[in-house]
């Protein structure tokens, strides 16, 4: 936190004493000062990103949260603020415009009790800054949170003990869609709130109308409960339908959340009608396909040390088993390969992780506060496939390792190889090694920007389905390049992106200006790699958000491709996306899972 603090603070430093002259975010600043009515207009739509600028903390007693190791907590406080207007950093700040103020008094704030059953101490324990720190990762983690501070309280005549401020902001968790095609005789219309009615629970519902559906529409729903009974177990009900596909189920469970809690595990049951599946048996006949499927698995955290329950307490072995149960009540007549046999997959997983996280802005996100994970860890899978005809077992490796230095940056590697065994013969191999990259947060005047570099090398040896086959389109590959026929099963990716952070936004939303350079190579088992061309796209685009509304972020991107695998094909694309390219690994030990090249 130091290095990140005073990163931030070198910055403000910076921006306060650029005299390269007036900056374009001055003038317009100067002009919203200005008393006539388009000044003002622009003074409530378009202010200064101080987020960008400054952090600054609420109270000096934030940077000595030691000073209070062992003090027995006496009160513990809650105070939601709005969406808009105060942030947790400044929460006496007020609404900058009718807009923002009207968000507000339709909004139905977190109730405080929600709030206190996700940190992980209560009134009567000691004060543990570890605890502090974690709570404060753990209530980030929910999608209808922006951000949170927690901060101690000296207590007069009282030096033995320590109240306890939380500030929370909350976000718009509202969303809804709906269009409409006359001619064609369709429409659609969806709804979510993932904070229904202040009580932390996710609500979604659907509805699509198609005179080519079979019943002319279908429709989708969910409901899910969280953190029940301060357990942090979640429950799931849900419902899906359309031209293809028909499920249903339930389940319940939690993760290895946090690296202090002992013990996870879940319960699923779905029930799957496929009406017209992508599955293609060799007679070219499509079939239907009907079963249900149990899944069960639980896991175990811990550490060989004393742990000493003032310091960072963390589980760092861990032990899981899973058994999922697939049962058809209607196969295809035609099944080559045993893809739908009756099967119990039984999976387990020994593991290390030793995780640590620091808090950075502008990563993945603009503004919002980030925990960015450090990781060292290794997990072996040992499992077994017994099915009604025939059975195999499995093996495979899940490694990862990060770093962060406050002058080079943030480095994640990572390797991870699984296969099954059958008659002597490795089936079904998968191999994926990662590379990320990216900067600290540099200036250039009132600017921000990061840059990042990212490298894949994915090889999916005898793919069992369809999807196990490799290509470089868009996300898995080259952004914004299609081409359906150009498939593989050795890929090898390397990307560039530089994001340029404006210190402007336009009623909360803000903007970042995206480069990106992405080069990519595609073989087949029977070809080198080094034999492929070397496909490549170059673009420059915009993303714009408003991290306080759960809207995803939306990048309108142009994109250039000298060197496009048909002769005739368009050099040049369009395209849009929600959600940014560079994702990272979180180290998060779940349920245990098979190596995956997509």
């Amino acid at each position: 936190m130091s290095s990140v603090s005073g990163s931030l603070v070198a910055q403000k430093k910076y921006i306060a004493h650029d005299d390269s002259g007036e900056t374009v975010v001055q003038a317009v600043k100067d002009y919203s000062e200005e008393d006539n009515i388009f000044s003002k207009l622009v003074k409530s739509v378009l202010v200064q990103d101080d987020e960008l600028v400054h952090t600054t903390a609420l109270d000096p007693d934030r940077k000595k949260l030691r000073l209070y190791t062992g003090k027995f907590i006496r009160n513990i406080n809650i105070e939601v603020l709005d969406v808009f207007g105060g942030s947790v950093d400044h929460p006496k700040d007020s609404v900058r415009s009718w807009l923002e103020e009207t968000g507000n008094s339709v909004h139905l704030n977190t109730k405080e009790w929600i709030i206190k059953d996700m940190l992980i101490f209560a009134e009567g324990d000691k004060f543990i800054p570890f605890d502090v720190k974690e709570s404060e990762r753990i209530i980030r983690l929910s999608p209808f949170v922006y951000d949170v501070r927690i901060i101690p309280q000296r207590i007069k005549n009282n030096p033995d003990s320590v109240d306890v401020l939380v500030y929370v902001q909350d976000k718009w968790t509202i969303n809804g869609s709906a269009s409409i095609q006359p001619s064609q005789k369709n429409g659609s219309v969806s709804l979510s709130d993932l904070n229904f009615l202040g009580f932390g629970n996710q609500c979604k519902a659907g509805l699509a109308v198609d005179h080519n559906l079979p019943h002319g529409w279908d429709w989708n729903a969910s409901y899910s409960i969280n953190n029940i009974e301060r357990t942090f177990l979640s429950s799931t009900v849900n419902y899906a339908s359309d031209q293809f596909h028909e499920q249903y189920g339930v389940s319940i469970g939690r993760d290895f959340f946090s690296p202090i809690i002992d013990w996870a595990g879940g319960i699923a049951q779905d029930w799957v009608n496929t009406r017209y599946p992508e599955y293609l048996n060799p007679s070219g006949l499509v079939e239907t396909v009907r079963y249900n499927q149990q899944d069960y698995w639980l896991g175990y955290a811990f550490d060989f040390r004393k742990v000493d329950s003032t310091k960072e307490n963390q589980n760092k072995f861990n032990i899981a088993g899973r058994i999922t149960r697939t049962v058809y009540s209607q196969k295809p007549i035609l099944d080559s390969v045993d893809q739908f046999q009756n099967n119990t997959f039984f999976l387990g997983r020994i593991g290390f992780a030793n995780r640590t996280f620091y808090e950075d802005q502008y990563v993945f996100g603009l503004g919002v506060t980030e925990d960015i994970p450090l990781v060292q860890m290794i997990a072996l899978l040992f499992g077994f496939d017994e099915g009604s005809n025939s059975s195999r077992p499995y093996y495979g490796i899940k490694t990862g390792y990060s770093l962060h230095d406050d002058s080079l940056g943030y480095l994640y590697g990572g390797f991870q190889f699984g296969a099954f065994q059958s008659g002597g013969k490795w089936l079904n191999r998968s191999v994926l090694l990662d590379i990320l990259y990216f900067s600290n947060l540099n200036a250039i005047g009132n600017w921000k920007w990061r840059y990042y570099i990212g490298s894949n090398y994915s090889y999916s040896f005898d793919p069992l389905s369809p999807q196990d086959i490799l290509n470089i389109n868009n996300g898995s590959g080259l952004r914004g390049f299609s081409d359906n026929y150009l498939k593989g099963t050795k890929r090898q990716l390397l990307n560039y992106e530089g994001d340029f952070f404006s210190p402007l936004k336009l009623v909360g939303f803000k903007l970042a200006i995206i480069m990106f350079a992405d080069f990519g190579m595609i073989s087949s088992n029977d070809r080198s790699m080094f034999t492929s061309k070397v496909f490549q796209g170059y673009g420059v685009g915009f993303r714009i958000q408003n991290e306080h509304l759960i809207f995803p972020s939306f990048q309108f991107m142009f994109g250039f491709y000298p060197n496009i695998y048909q002769a005739d094909g368009v050099h040049y694309a369009l395209f849009h996306e929600s959600t940014t390219y560079y994702q990272f690994n979180k180290f998060q030990f779940s349920s245990p899972t098979i190596v995956s090249v997509q």
